[in-house]
């Protein structure tokens, strides 16, 4: 088969005046035979419904064996995902309440520091009294 050939059947199969409509066809005459050379391209004629398997049919009612099956199957991802990461999350949440524990102690050793200091400056008491030998 030479590359004329095929440009000359793509020709012939373009010349054609068909219109195909999609749904529900239309009563037409017989169809025109085509010709010996295009026998072997399939047509669309007709038009098929696809077929709905049995596992995607729609549910009509609520099955609870499968609810129960997969609440557990949940349940089950659920706690090895908890089991997995828990420990991370608690230690990544202590990390940061030990942090501000620290600041909260070291704020208000601070202020106390500063509030001692200030009272004793308000009395004006030496810090040490000097020994007094006699």
């Amino acid at each position: 088969m030479g590359g004329e050939d095929i440009v000359s059947r793509a020709d012939t199969l373009m010349r054609r005046r068909r219109s195909f409509v999609a749904g529900v066809p239309a009563p037409a005459a017989a169809p025109a035979p085509l010709p010996a050379s295009d026998e072997d391209i399939p047509v669309l004629t007709e038009e098929v419904p696809p077929e709905t398997p049995a596992d995607t049919a729609p549910r009509e009612r609520f099955d609870e064996t499968l609810a129960a099956r997969l609440a557990s199957e949940f349940a089950h991802t659920l706690e090895l995902r908890l089991s997995a990461e828990l420990p991370d999350l608690v230690e990544a949440s202590l990390a940061v309440l030990e942090a501000d524990l620290r600041r909260g102690i070291l704020a208000a050793a601070d202020g106390a520091i500063k509030d001692f200091l200030a009272r004793r400056q308000q009395f004006q008491l030496p810090l040490d009294a000097p020994d007094r030998e006699i």
